[in-house]
This record gives structure tokens, C-alpha cells and sequence, in this order.
């Protein structure tokens, strides 16, 4: 009997474009003061690094593109993590999640990766804690408990007083949240949010792929109807 639906953070509740945006722009305008070009343009270089080239040494690249000294870099990378976003909840979101709760009458969780102190600030800026009856951050266990490791999810149904096999979870990461869902025994949902960062990911690791897909939040309410009827075919 399904008695939880947990939820990914990024890209799952809010589109994280906006947080590397929010990011990328500070980042731009310290720069900017330091004479190293401007903002806007410094912004949208990191972006277009981060779209085209991968997460990985957006500000050494930056660096060697605007020619500032690599000794900049550990200040610039505290100040995009410790930033305060400028993001909010997908538009779908927030109904979404007061319905599934009030009338669905199931318990809602939230598990996310990520720094301690950034995953804050962004729980902080969207408002999300009221809509939730839990909230794991894995950095809260050190950084070898982040997904796929099954004890942030055990640790989330644990709060919420059920079993894993209660629980389902929605997430957009199959590699991190799909994995680490299954092998904890919950029901998995993938989200494949159109212009996520992981939304065209694939793998073939038999134990990433999820039990449903989806594209939007607003999914999720008709697929919890025919699961809940023992209906679980997606058609």
C-alpha cells in the first residue's frame, strides 16, 4: 500500500537552470569589479560551458577564456555555492504537491544531493519545507552517503514512519536517483523534465531504469490514481 511519494530536488521540484543562472551571474558581476570584463557576458559564457561542455571545470575554463589567474578560482567557486538563489518552484509544482498531500492523503518527502549549505540556501529560496513532511539533505551523513547510497531514501522513509516498499520516489538522475530508489526497495518514477540537464540521459545499468517515466508534476497525480488501483501500466 502506497502511503509516501518523495521527491529529487534539482530539476525534479524547480528547473536548476535557474540556480547556475542565479550563480553565474554573481560570479560575473565579482568579476566585472575586478575589471575582468562584464557581467552579462562573463554569465553567459559560463552558461554556454556549462550547456555545451559539461558541469566540470566551468571556471578553469573560464579562467584561460578571460586570462584572470587559476589563484581566483577556490573564492569564485565558495561564492557560486554560497550564493543566495534566485529561483522558485516549476509552475506545476506547488498544486501539485498541496493536492498529492491533502487529498491523495499521502506523506511527502524530499531527498537531495549536493553541498549541505547550498542545498539550504535553495530549500530556503524556493519555500518548499511547508509543502514537506521530511527533508534529507545526504551531505547531512558526509558526502559517501549521497545518492545512489541507499541511506539518505532509508533514512527519508524512516522519518516519514514507513516502509521503503511504501514509498515511492521521482526523481531525474537515472543514475543517482533511480539506483539508489530501487536498491532501497521504493517504487521509482523518472521525471524527464523537457530542457533538463538530464533529460535526454540513458543507461544501462538494469537497476536505473525506473519503473515509470514522466515528463511533468502534472503527471504524477493520474499515474498515483492507477497505482493505487493496481493499475500500473503507464497506457
Amino acid at each position: 500500500m502506497l502511503k509516501a511519494v518523495i521527491f529529487d530536488l534539482d530539476d525534479t521540484l524547480y528547473e536548476e537552470r535557474q540556480f547556475f543562472q542565479s550563480g553565474f551571474a554573481v560570479v560575473g558581476e565579482h568579476l566585472e569589479q575586478r575589471g575582468v570584463g562584464s557581467w552579462k557576458k562573463t554569465a553567459e559564457m559560463l552558461s554556454v560551458f556549462h550547456h555545451t561542455e559539461g558541469r566540470q571545470q566551468v571556471f578553469q575554463k573560464l579562467a584561460k577564456q578571460l586570462g584572470f589567474p587559476e589563484e581566483w578560482i577556490p573564492p569564485i567557486v565558495d561564492l557560486f555555492r554560497l550564493h543566495t538563489p534566485v529561483i522558485q518552484l516549476a509552475p506545476e509544482v506547488r498544486d501539485v504537491l498541496v493536492r498529492i498531500r491533502n487529498i491523495n492523503r499521502l506523506q511527502l518527502g524530499c531527498i537531495t544531493d549536493g553541498w549541505l549549505e547550498v542545498q539550504r540556501r535553495k530549500i530556503n529560496a524556493l519555500g518548499i519545507q511547508p509543502l514537506l513532511d521530511q527533508m534529507v539533505i545526504a551531505d547531512e551523513f558526509g558526502r559517501e552517503f549521497w545518492k545512489p547510497h541507499a541511506r539518505p531514501f532509508q533514512t527519508c522513509c524512516a522519518r516519514l514512519g514507513v516502509e521503503p516498499a511504501e514509498a515511492m520516489f521521482i526523481g531525474d538522475n537515472p543514475e543517482r536517483d533511480m539506483i539508489g530508489a530501487r536498491r532501497a526497495g521504493l517504487t521509482t518514477v523518472r521525471i524527464r523534465r523537457p530542457g533538463a540537464f538530464f533529460e535526454m540521459a540513458e543507461s544501462e545499468i538494469a537497476d536505473a531504469q525506473p519503473d515509470f517515466e514522466i515528463r511533468l508534476l502534472n503527471d504524477l497525480e493520474p499515474l498515483l490514481a492507477r497505482f493505487r488501483a493496481g493499475t500500473q501500466a503507464l497506457t
